[in-house]
């Protein structure tokens, strides 16, 4: 896909277990995103998005205050309220290991919860 007028170029991300880096176990799509969804929670699979050096310079890097959220809430600034340009690549892109602080309990899942809820208030959404 070659379309210059792009402002995000996402594709999906392949997680593999720390024993078998070879054998994909789970592939996050980004097919079916679009910022209406954000409100629920769903957003594309940050590691595999790309945008335009202009998108950042409006909306800014990731807050370093989220602990476990901040890719969440950097994505509403992305796409919430702007009319942006964007295509999914239906390819892995990024291949990554599975776990994280999102997934280690359900006290991370009430504070990931938490943020999203903050992240979504912060932006208007």
């Amino acid at each position: 896909m070659r379309d210059l007028n792009l402002d995000a170029l996402m594709g999906d991300v392949g997680f593999f277990h720390e024993r078998n880096p070879k054998r994909m176990v789970r592939r996050y799509r980004s097919e079916y995103f679009h910022p209406s969804r954000l409100a629920w929670g769903w957003m594309p699979a940050h590691p595999a998005l790309f945008l335009r050096k202009e998108v950042l310079q409006r909306v800014g890097l990731f807050k370093t205050d989220y602990r476990i959220a901040g890719d969440f809430e950097f994505i509403v600034r992305v796409f919430h309220g702007h009319a942006l340009r964007y295509r999914h690549f239906s390819e892995v892109l990024v291949k990554m290991q599975t776990g994280g602080a999102s997934t280690s309990g359900w006290r991370a899942k009430i504070r990931l919860n938490l943020e999203v809820l903050r992240a979504c208030r912060e932006n208007g959404l």
